[in-house]
């Protein structure tokens, strides 16, 4: 069930519809009546009516008393879950909860952050902690609401996935007994031409063959419909038990969402109202909530996950006449999801530079870098849920080239020319806080960054072509240049990416037209060759570990399974591609970045 989420940004200043009046505490405690209070004691922290206060001013002659206009207006008429006929009156930071006066004799009596609530509440509306607070749910909301929106889509692949396999299967029954049942009307008329010249064994071989044909196709047929129904049923299977677990999430999730409204509906609430006690108290109570909730919001989202699978048909044309002798025509095979074939639909462009070769690296959904060769510039754009033409730039030494993330605020560029790798750090506001540089040697091109490691490919006329993992001091720990034969691995190894496992490097050589899949030892896991990717450059890994890889002179975007696999061309000049040169992609929105001349497409993938 969907929940709208709570606008937390309502001023907290604004006139509160309770008008709450302290009472007397004595009053209420002994005789079970409510009285207004009167005045305050700084000693007891007690409110107390005129009649209270005229005895306690006598026996208690040192004590300070606060009269009705000056008394602490912050108070708090909750009462402790303890000592139920008790006010909550303090909260200790120390041990982070709240106390009446006899927890705080009793459990507190060592503790030195211990204040007076109506001392520690001014100003709590507008404070850094609602803030965080406010900020943490709406996060956590918009988490569960991206999950919520990925069940969905998979609830409906689930029914759309089983439906087209038995389309398929039901389409190629009709299909091989079409053709079987034509080769048995062939043979049978080319009997009945020879029936003129040897008309009686003609006519006693024709019901003999007939006979043959007609049990063998309904051997056929029922061996189709066995299979058929089969298939049926492990899928059926299958189908059962992905939406049991899609509907158990979207269970947990709305009870996580209910429990998140309610936090945020006491919130607003309290922000409306003078009752910063309240307030104070729903804020804590919250903080403690969410930490609670935050493991159980990851775990549905790690749950969403369901089968995948093909069926794939064994019969030709060609083996026809001899399906009587097959134990299967129907192979059912489960894949991973980075092997299903995805469609990326176009949502919009973004205009950058005139410039051809533009990089491309996402710290964040909200964050877009663009490092441009030949401008020497970086465009950062910092708000891209928000606009996607407005950006900040930075000028850049020598022509840069790759740039990667290293962290949520901090990503590494390379500059070929110089021979450096420069990181730069950003404040949350995408401002540049820190540059640094690492020497890591001219020609430096692709990087990335694993296990505080850059990975870095080389590519220079004086020297061989390498890929290197290089420590963050420039320290180079391993060098990859040739295979278990001696021969040279790389020409041109211009880009490269981590396998979504952390297991293996994918590299793009530019004049080998190939992708390479090295495992950290160096070892040649995969090679992927095609004849309509030409010269490769950038390439991403999505969250189900499918490679994309940028096919510069091919004019397209080929899909790719982690062992490096072909699965489909992605997009080609049809869509619009042309000459791509860089290649992202945000985890969150499932969106596929394609930098190309004059401008970046923004592609929204999906499962086919």
């Amino acid at each position: 069930m969907a929940n709208s989420r709570i606008d937390f940004s309502a001023s907290s200043t604004q006139d509160s519809d309770e008008v709450q009046e302290m009472f007397c505490e004595h009053c209420d405690k002994h005789d079970k009546q409510y009285v207004p209070a009167e005045g305050f004691c700084e000693e007891c922290f007690e409110y107390l009516c005129g009649t209270c206060l005229k005895f306690h001013k006598r026996y208690m002659v040192s004590h300070t008393i606060k009269d009705k206009d000056n008394m602490p207006q912050d108070f708090c008429l909750e009462k402790c879950s303890i000592h139920r006929d008790e006010l909550i009156k303090f909260y200790c930071q120390a041990c982070m909860k709240f106390a009446c006066t006899k927890c705080k004799t009793q459990d507190h009596g060592n503790c030195s952050m211990i204040g007076h609530l109506p001392a520690l509440v001014p100003g709590i509306e507008n404070s850094q902690e609602i803030k965080e607070l406010t900020e943490n749910l709406d996060m956590l909301m918009k988490d569960l609401e991206s999950t919520e929106k990925d069940v969905n889509i998979n609830m409906k692949y689930v029914t759309s996935q089983e439906t087209k396999i038995l389309d398929t299967v039901m389409k190629k029954k009709k299909e091989i007994l079409s053709v079987f049942e034509k080769h048995q009307t062939d043979l049978i008329q080319n009997f009945e031409k020879k029936i003129e010249e040897t008309l009686q064994r003609l006519e006693e071989e024709k019901k003999e063959k007939i006979n043959t044909l007609q049990e063998n196709q309904m051997k056929l047929e029922k061996l189709l419909n066995d299979e058929e129904n089969e298939i049926k049923r492990k899928i059926e299977t299958i189908k059962k038990n992905d939406k049991e677990i899609l509907q158990t999430i979207i269970e947990e999730t709305s009870k996580i969402k209910t429990k998140l409204n309610s936090i945020s509906t006491e919130l607003v609430h309290h922000q409306g109202t003078d009752q910063r006690c309240q307030l104070f108290i729903s804020l804590k109570k919250g903080q403690e909530i969410i930490e609670q909730l935050k493991p159980d919001a990851e775990k549905q989202c790690k749950s969403n996950s369901i089968h995948y699978y093909k069926v794939e048909c064994k019969v030709s044309e060609q083996n026809i006449n001899n399906l009587q002798d097959c134990d299967k025509l129907f192979t059912y095979q489960e894949i991973h999801e980075s092997e299903v074939q995805k469609t990326a639909s176009y949502d919009t462009d973004i205009k950058v530079t005139d410039d051809i070769w533009s990089f491309l690296c996402l710290l964040s959904e909200n964050c877009l870098l663009v490092s441009n060769h030949e401008s020497s510039k970086l465009f950062i754009f910092k708000d891209m849920l928000v606009s996607t033409t407005s950006y900040d730039t930075k000028d850049l030494p020598s022509n840069p080239w790759a740039v990667a993330k290293v962290d949520n605020n901090k990503a590494a560029i390379t500059f070929p020319r110089s021979g450096i790798i420069k990181l730069i750090t950003f404040s949350k506001c995408m401002t540049v806080t820190n540059t640094e540089d690492i020497e890591v040697g001219e020609g430096c091109h692709g990087v990335t960054y694993s296990n505080n490691n850059l990975i870095v490919s080389f590519t220079d006329t004086d020297r061989q072509a390498t890929v290197s993992i290089i420590d963050m001091s420039g320290k180079v720990l391993k060098t990859f240049e040739t295979d278990h034969h001696g021969k040279c691995l790389f020409v041109h190894p211009h880009f490269l990416t981590i396998s979504a496992d952390n297991t293996v490097i994918y590299v793009s050589d530019y004049y080998k037209n190939c992708v390479i899949g090295l495992t950290f030892d160096g070892k040649v896991k995969a090679i992927y060759n095609d004849d309509k990717l030409n010269k490769p450059y950038d390439l991403i890994v999505d969250r189900s570990g499918a490679v994309f890889v940028c096919g510069h002179l091919s004019h397209n975007i080929h899909q790719l399974s982690p062992d490096l696999t072909k699965v489909k061309i992605l997009l080609d000049i049809e869509q619009g591609i042309g000459v791509p040169s860089g290649v992202a992609y945000c985890q969150n929105s499932n969106r596929l970045y394609v930098s190309q001349c004059h401008h970046i497409k923004v592609y929204d993938l999906s499962l086919e």
